[in-house]
Order: C-alpha cells, then structure tokens, then sequence
C-alpha cells in the first residue's frame, strides 16, 4: 500500500461511513432499514458507461429493469437477505436521491393493509394513474415519518411491487428518469 494511502485510510473509510449514514437517514428503507445482518448485502455499483454527457445507464439484471439516471449520483444497493431489495441513486450532498423499494407480492392489486405497512402516515394525496416502462402505476404525494413530503411512485410487476419515493420538490426530476424506465 501506498504512504499516502497508509496516511489517509482513516478519512477514506471516515468519509464512506458518513455517505453511508446520510444516505441511511435521508433515504430510509420503506419496512426496515437496510439491514444489520450477518447475511447482508450492500452493493456499490460502479458507473456504467455514459449515455449522454450527463447520465448513465442503471441496468438491474435481477427484476429486468433498466433507467437513465443523472451521472452525478451514486448508486447503492441494499438486500436484505428475504428477496426484498432496495436500490438507492443520491448525490454527494444528499439533497438530490431516489430510491427503489422492491418486495415480493403475490396480491394483483395493492391492498390498503399493505399501503398503511409501508407508509405508517396513511397519507395518500393526489393519486394518479401513471405507465412506467409499459407497466401501470399509481403516483401520489405522501408523508414520511420525519414529516418530509414526498413523491411515491408504486406498481405490481412479476409478483414485486415497487415503491419509488423522493422528496416532494424532487417530483419534476423524478418524473424524467422514471420516463427513461425499461422492462426487458
């Protein structure tokens, strides 16, 4: 190893710890937080070849899905072990992100015991029927347990429903990647 990086190992690691835990409380996880398990998977995904001089291609071989997300943010995955996953996309300050909660789902339709799981405010406003990647979706305002509004974008696809979720203000951004969304 490197003197220099012998000498600054302690402020890398300090640093990927503090963008692990701004990402953790700005982006928590809809059930629980990315999990504290032995068996537990946290991905770093490395940048994948631009597709314009500001974006890049989010291709997730697992649910057969791909996206076009701005290159600044980093994506993160999170599994926790019982084939739910969550997928963040979060630039450095913390202030720009999404992120992808996907669960297994055996109902054709979202049951409203499963929404007041998910979403312990209950608050659901504005929803609209929306299609992302030829799948039908229901797009909503809602309300974390910080109180921060946000923007949910929620639908069944292959027995996984998926919850997209962003900060309210976030809602025209969101609304561009998500039209970039693909099922293979």
């Amino acid at each position: 190893m490197s003197k220099w990086c012998q000498e600054h190992k302690v402020w890398i690691i300090g640093g990927v710890i503090i963008l692990g835990l701004l990402g953790y409380f700005l982006f928590p996880a809809r059930k629980t937080s990315p999990p504290a398990v032995d068996n537990s998977v946290i991905v770093m995904i490395p940048p994948t070849a631009p597709v314009s001089d500001t974006t890049r291609l989010y291709k997730n071989l697992l649910f057969r899905f791909s996206l076009t997300y701005p290159q600044d943010l980093l994506v993160r995955e999170y599994d926790d072990g019982s084939s739910a996953s969550t997928i963040t996309f979060e630039d450095a300050t913390g202030k720009n992100g999404f992120q992808i909660f996907i669960v297994p789902y055996t109902e054709s339709q979202i049951t409203s015991q499963q929404f007041k799981k998910d979403v312990p405010s209950g608050v659901m406003r504005e929803p609209t029927d929306i299609i992302i990647g030829g799948q039908r979706a229901t797009m909503f305002y809602s309300q974390d347990v910080v109180k921060n509004e946000t923007r949910e974008v929620w639908f069944i696809k292959n027995s996984f429903l998926y919850e997209i979720t962003t900060y309210a203000s976030l809602d025209t951004w969101l609304a561009q990647i998500l039209s970039t969304w693909q099922f293979d």
